[in-house]
């Protein structure tokens, strides 16, 4: 299981040194940006808000305790997410401003509202707890 005993709110991380404490052999086992680790109750939300112009532009917005975000086009975890209260899985997130920095660790996220769309990413907002 995935340990947040050695991550701290408002420290700096890298994906690699991510994958090092979790005990993955690389980064790219968590390099969406939905990780649902297997036999876990967490998601992890890796968000970053100026994205290489090559990446999928979603339009996520972190402003004081609340988080704008957008799900991902195959809407993964999104059904897990809603679930999330009732079936005590933990949404965590990692926040970065710009694409090739390091992501900040912000804490447990509760959802607040969205808006589900097919056709397009469905719409979330968060509150830091």
């Amino acid at each position: 299981t995935i340990s947040f005993e050695k991550i701290n709110k408002n420290a700096f991380y890298s994906r690699q040194q991510l994958a090092e404490l979790w005990g993955y052999s690389s980064f790219h086992a968590i390099a969406r940006g939905v990780v649902t680790p297997r036999y876990d109750n967490k998601i992890i939300l890796f968000v970053t808000e100026k994205k290489q112009s090559s990446a999928e532009q979603y339009e996520d917005c972190l402003t004081g305790s609340i988080l704008e975000w957008e799900g991902p086009t195959d809407h993964f975890a999104e059904d897990r997410m809603l679930k999330a209260l009732s079936t005590g899985d933990e949404i965590h997130l990692f926040h970065r401003e710009r694409h090739h920095t390091d992501f900040t660790y912000y804490g447990r996220l509760n959802i607040i509202d969205y808006i589900l769309q097919l056709d397009k990413p469905s719409r979330f907002r968060f509150k830091i707890i």
